[in-house]
């Protein structure tokens, strides 16, 4: 537990929750604008890639959570052993 890099980790699954929530509310925007143009309605899961990118985003916000955790404790237990 102490090799694997917790703080790299948190920082890649922060930079994937960024950009599939922008990618979540970009495409909902677009996706609503052409559905007011042609008078239909859209749904924020309505789309397959709507859905996973929403998955993805949960996915990768649990990794963030628990490895920014597992960094604070193998940080904690470093400190103690010097």
């Amino acid at each position: 537990m102490k090799k694997i890099p917790w703080g790299i980790i948190a920082g890649i699954s922060a930079v994937v929750i960024f950009f599939a929530t922008a990618g979540m509310i970009v495409g909902y925007m677009i996706l609503n604008g052409i559905a007011g143009a042609t008078a239909e309605s859209v749904g924020l899961f309505d789309l397959w890639w709507q859905t996973v990118l929403f998955i993805a985003d949960l996915v990768f916000f649990v990794l963030f959570v628990v490895s920014v955790v597992l960094y604070a404790v193998c940080k904690k237990r470093r400190g103690k052993e010097k």
